[in-house]
């Protein structure tokens, strides 16, 4: 049975196939004449040549686009690394800037102002990385840059923005510390009028005897305007021994101001008074010997030289107080 079965299978392949090509013309006719299992062949070898066609095809599409990925990568990474170091450098403009701003306020770093006796000695170098990316970049190969190098810089460049903001509101802070300083000192003439008294050592008037003169005193006439050299609260608005009639006006971030010897008083304690207000009128009340108004300037509980607040020559001192023991000074 199995071997009728090879026979009928070897009859049908040894069959011959004839192809025949009848051209249209005087050409002669084309006759070609060959077996079934001839036939099978060529079929077989034409699928397996398509095959291979399409397999090393298949294999050259996907190199180019492997490679075409690849360029495509250098090209992002490159890019990442040149932001990166655009971004250093506008870092660092940042941090010239502030370190200007600081040298404008003279405010010293942070570490200078908390280790104040200390000299800050200039130190610094690139890291390990950093001199990495510079050899890439001098040698145009960016895009060698790796992932390790991209987190350090970037974990760098977020600590170093960190500190910058930082370091600007503690900027901001000193700008409105010493806004509100110069604000409060006091400037200016009480009243109009000339000096007849310095501040310092002195022979009393009354007595003869040296004593020390804790302000000046500006002479004129009677009913003369006496204003309020700052903004500020007033403190004591009444009759004081030798003072006479005093207003005590406290000025904030530890200045007070006196002023003496008044006719009339236009203020009483609690008021708020803005500078050049009218807080009383000159006169001769209490130890004086004429019509003058006796001017004070105090700072900390110490007395100042007024002449020094006349013509605004007063400096504004760096901010080294707390913010607890700034609003109560402002308070």
């Amino acid at each position: 049975m199995f071997k009728k079965i090879l026979n009928s299978i070897g009859r049908l392949f040894s069959q011959k196939l004839t192809l025949m090509v009848v051209p249209h013309s005087t050409l002669r006719q084309l006759q070609f004449q060959f077996s079934l299992s001839f036939l099978l062949f060529l079929s077989l070898l034409s699928f397996s040549l398509v095959s291979w066609a399409v397999i090393v095809v298949s294999k050259n599409i996907d190199y180019w686009t492997l490679k075409a990925n690849h360029q495509l990568l250098k090209v992002k990474v490159s890019y990442l690394a040149y932001e990166l170091k655009k971004n250093r450098e506008s870092v660092d403009q940042v941090k010239e800037v502030d370190t200007q701003l600081r040298q404008l306020l003279k405010m010293g770093s942070k570490q200078a102002i908390v280790e104040e006796n200390k000299v800050s000695l200039g130190k610094g170098g690139p890291e390990m990385y950093q001199m990495s990316l510079l050899q890439k970049t001098l040698s145009n190969r960016l895009w060698e840059i790796s992932d390790a190098e991209i987190l350090e810089e970037s974990l760098t460049l977020q600590k170093e923005s960190a500190e910058r903001i930082q370091s600007f509101k503690e900027i901001s802070e000193e700008i409105a510390y010493q806004r509100k300083f110069y604000r409060s000192m006091p400037r200016g003439w009480p009243a109009a009028g000339r000096m007849t008294s310095h501040f310092g050592m002195r022979t009393s008037p009354l007595s003869g005897h040296a004593q020390f003169h804790t302000g000046i005193d500006i002479a004129n006439s009677r009913g003369t305007l006496i204003r309020a050299t700052a903004p500020g609260i007033v403190r004591h608005a009444s009759w004081e021994g030798g003072y006479g009639r005093l207003v005590i006006i406290d000025h904030g971030y530890g200045y007070v101001t006196y002023y003496g010897h008044n006719s009339t008083i236009s203020v009483k304690p609690g008021d708020s008074v803005e500078r050049g207000g009218i807080i009383a009128t000159m006169g001769s009340s209490g130890s004086a010997t004429g019509c003058h108004t006796h001017y004070e300037v105090w700072r900390n509980g110490k007395c100042l030289n007024p002449w020094s607040y006349l013509y605004s020559k007063a400096s504004i001192p760096q901010n080294k107080i707390s913010k607890s023991k700034l609003s109560k000074k402002e308070g």
